[in-house]
């Protein structure tokens, strides 16, 4: 069989609806017992076993299940609160907090729809009875939401290092600025609709008893991520070590301290978190018989030959490669896009003088973008059958968002600085 429809196969597989993990290895082994030694196919379970055989991979399971304890622990009011006095007397303010409350948030859990479970209902319906429209409510939080898999702790960013070796807390560090970046594009949003719109003002209260008591509500979510990348930077926990201490911290405030966890609470939140991993983890295996594949093809060396074939200046090379993983993030799923063309096109990104912390934090955020683009868009349809809203209106209300996000990601391809200069200064890079 050859490469052609193999890959043909796969993606009329996943239209169809077939889980990606099934998808791949079936055309895997169709590959193998129609190609020229169909003995390989019975090396197909070995090579899923190598794909999750990566010390780093086992720090995935425990930020999952430290984000599903932050989830359930009422840490998204609480950090709602905060967000509101600090910035919702202005107009449209409400609107500012839903993107604040975000970027405090992902940076806890690390995961786009975990944020839209969280805070989704939450949000749209606050933002519903300050006087926002559905529709625009639901965009801001969608656009908000993307930030979760670049602010680090993020389980995107440690399978991206995996995958390409590159330094966890490196790629942390480079993905800190950016990602605030597509937080104050989101708000610069905001900001140019609000008069046009006439968005209403928060009403909230700035006394200082309520700020003092909503710090100290907020103070435990908000030094866990601190907690966390400093240990990592230091060198005093690995990325796995640090994962551990997440779930340890996490249970602690939300079963001593918050008091929002029963023990058959505890018991369903290990079982769903449980499921995740053993979801994705069994993904990246399955992942690895494709990438097999693309070894075999010699799939690098012929992009490689198609892009010296263009003799495009490099900021040409790099426009093409963010159109190439924005498309793929509309397809597919952004660990999967990641696992199988990261490899792909980083000779050819390096050869342009990406660096490779620049690289990660460009093709991580555009495979989140297409998270919120159809036809597969997870967090898209997520926020539609949350709210109850027609998948329309959510689009026309998330465009204007999409486009800063695109602006951003150009820019981010083109200033290195962005990106490497505070791994530098921490000699990570």
């Amino acid at each position: 069989m050859s490469f052609e429809i193999v890959m043909l196969l796969f993606f009329a597989m996943i239209l169809l609806g077939v889980p990606i993990a099934f998808a791949m290895m079936s055309v895997s082994a169709l590959y193998f017992v129609t190609g020229p030694i169909p003995s390989f196919v019975e090396l197909l379970p070995q090579k899923i076993f190598e794909g999750v055989d990566f010390i780093i991979l086992t720090a995935i399971p425990f930020f999952l299940l430290a984000g599903e304890l932050m989830n359930r622990s009422g840490m998204a009011e609480r950090l709602m609160q905060f967000a509101n006095l600090m910035i919702g007397r202005v107009r449209g303010g409400f609107a500012y907090v839903n993107v604040m409350a975000s970027l405090l948030f992902s940076g806890l859990t690390g995961v786009a729809v975990g944020d839209i479970a969280a805070l989704g209902k939450l949000e749209v319906t606050a933002m519903e009875k300050c006087g926002y429209s559905r529709g625009f409510a639901a965009a801001v939080t969608v656009a908000s939401a993307l930030v979760g898999p670049i602010i680090p702790p993020s389980g995107v960013i440690i399978l991206y290092c995996a995958v390409m070796n590159v330094s966890v807390g490196g790629m942390f560090l480079a993905a800190l600025v950016p990602g605030v970046l597509l937080a104050l594009a989101d708000m610069l949003v905001i900001g140019a609709q609000a008069r046009r719109r006439n968005f209403p003002v928060s009403d909230v209260t700035r006394s200082a008893s309520a700020i003092i008591t909503a710090s100290r509500d907020a103070a435990l979510a908000l030094l866990m991520p601190v907690f966390l990348i400093g240990g990592i930077i230091g060198g005093l926990m690995t990325p796995t070590e640090a994962a551990a201490a997440s779930v340890i911290y996490a249970l602690v405030v939300g079963v001593v301290v918050y008091r929002a966890f029963s023990p058959r609470d505890v018991y369903r939140i290990l079982v769903s978190s449980a499921f995740e991993s053993a979801r994705l983890l069994f993904m990246i295996g399955a992942a690895l018989t494709m990438t097999w594949i693309f070894a075999l093809e010699n799939v690098s060396g012929m992009a490689r030959e198609f892009f010296d074939t263009l003799d495009a200046p490099p900021f040409v090379l790099i426009l093409l490669i963010n159109f190439l993983f924005l498309g793929l993030g509309m397809f597919m799923d952004a660990a999967l896009a990641l696992i199988l063309f990261a490899p792909v096109v980083a000779p050819i990104a390096y050869a342009a003088g990406v660096d490779p912390l620049q690289l990660g934090v460009m093709l991580i955020i555009n495979v989140t973008v297409g998270l919120a683009t159809p036809p597969i868009g997870t967090v898209l349809f997520a926020m539609c059958s949350v709210v109850h809203l027609k998948t329309g209106t959510l689009v026309r209300e998330l465009l204007p968002f999409l486009a800063v996000k695109l602006v951003l990601l150009v820019i981010i391809g083109l200033v290195p600085a962005l990106t490497i200069t505070i791994p530098g200064w921490a000699g990570l890079n």
